[in-house]
């Protein structure tokens, strides 16, 4: 065979060399046809590439999965800070402003998702929490909650505020509003949520205490007349109706389950319309941001624009902390992430609750390296003294 043949690509040498070629000195058949050069190659091109496709897709799923299938988690991140004064409008008394604030701090809430969760366990600055245990009343009612707790932390900041600066301010409301009814309760079935009780056997009723002098005169298994204001919905001829009608019901008082068990009527109340009366009117803009946290920011931005020159003298201070009845300041959760979120925002100083644990305030103070002064405070009136110390701004107010 010519060196023509052993290239020509009709048969391999192994071929040509092979003991069972036909005895009649004719070629074997030949079982795959490899005429078109290069075919073999692209077959196993082409299986190659079927491989890496699916790979591909593979991996494009896996990272997919990674940052949007959701889990039974959330996790607790840094949030921002805002300026607490910025938000606080005088009405019918002489307001400042100056050129550093009072800063309240939030906490970002997150849904988690497997890359979500094995980040928040290598920083530390971020915490996991099952849904059941950050919302134990299901997402939307525990905004409601929350929502209702900032309203009344800025009516408590701005009754706080005004009596730190010598103002008369007095909490006000129309009634006591049923906000839920216990199941099974002495109320079930008489009350119902949306009711404003503005009476007890005669005697009125403005704010959910006016219930606790009448109440405690009663013995569980007593009938007690309740006057109520309640919306009722009736069908117009074009549309709907809205009306308010005041109805008398009785209730039959349950116990408490206390040891001594006292008589209660079985709801949950808050103040209807709840207000501060007080000679200086104070509005406070919290927009989204829900929770009692920014109670004490609240007060103390509400006490810098009612004085002249600045409360926290050349530089901007952080706050965290419920303002309590009284003054007291109550303890807050995502303190942790909170400092965290000062010190990435380049602010130096957080003021916070005195009876946080020493585990949190170590924490606190890992997270913090140095870079943020860290100062804890248990009343509105000993982060007034931290904040001016010689007194010479709250000195300047003005009393009403």
């Amino acid at each position: 065979m010519s060196s023509a043949d052993m290239t020509s690509g009709s048969v391999s040498p192994d071929e040509t060399n092979d003991e069972s070629a036909d005895p009649t000195g004719q070629d074997a058949p030949v079982e795959k046809d490899e005429s078109i050069p290069g075919a073999s190659h692209r077959t196993v091109f082409g299986r190659s590439l079927w491989f890496w496709g699916i790979g591909l897709v593979l991996v494009i799923g896996f990272f997919l999965g990674g940052l949007f299938i959701p889990t039974p988690y959330v996790i607790l991140g840094p949030g921002s800070v805002r300026s607490a004064e910025e938000r606080v409008e005088i009405i019918g008394g002489e307001s400042f402003e100056d050129d550093t604030d009072v800063l309240f701090t939030t906490v970002h809430i997150d849904d988690a998702t497997p890359f979500g969760l094995v980040r928040g366990s290598f920083d530390d600055a971020r915490e996991i929490s099952s849904r059941e245990e950050m919302f134990p009343q299901g997402r939307d009612e525990t905004r409601q909650v929350n929502q209702h707790a900032m309203d009344f932390s800025k009516l408590i900041a701005t009754r706080e505020a005004l009596l730190a600066l010598g103002h008369e301010a007095e909490f006000a409301a129309d009634g006591a509003v049923v906000v839920g009814v216990v199941d099974g309760g002495p109320a079930e079935g008489v009350l119902a949520p949306g009711d404003t009780i503005v009476e007890l056997d005669g005697e009125a009723v403005a704010l959910p205490s006016d219930l606790t002098e009448p109440l405690s005169q009663r013995v569980p298994g007593e009938s007690v007349e309740v006057t109520v204001e309640r919306t009722v919905i009736s069908d117009g001829e074009s549309a709907a109706t809205e009306a308010v009608e005041t109805t008398m019901e009785t209730v039959v008082l349950g116990a408490s389950e206390e040891e001594e068990p006292r008589p209660i009527l079985g709801v949950q109340i808050q103040p209807a319309s709840p207000r501060i009366e007080s000679s200086v009117e104070v509005e406070v803009d919290s927009g989204r941001v829900t929770g009692p946290s920014a109670g004490l920011a609240w007060s103390l931005a509400i006490v810098d624009r009612l004085t002249e020159g600045s409360l926290t003298g050349d530089r901007d201070v952080a706050v965290t902390g419920e303002i309590l009845d009284g003054g007291g300041v109550g303890l807050i959760g995502g303190v942790t992430q909170k400092v965290a979120t000062v010190k990435r925002n380049g602010v130096d100083v957080l003021l916070y609750p005195a009876s946080i644990s020493p585990a949190e305030i170590s924490e606190m103070e890992r997270i913090a390296d140095g870079e943020v002064e860290l100062v804890p405070v248990a009343t509105l009136a000993e982060a007034l003294e931290y904040l001016d110390p010689s007194g010479s701004v709250l000195r300047g107010a003005t009393s009403g």
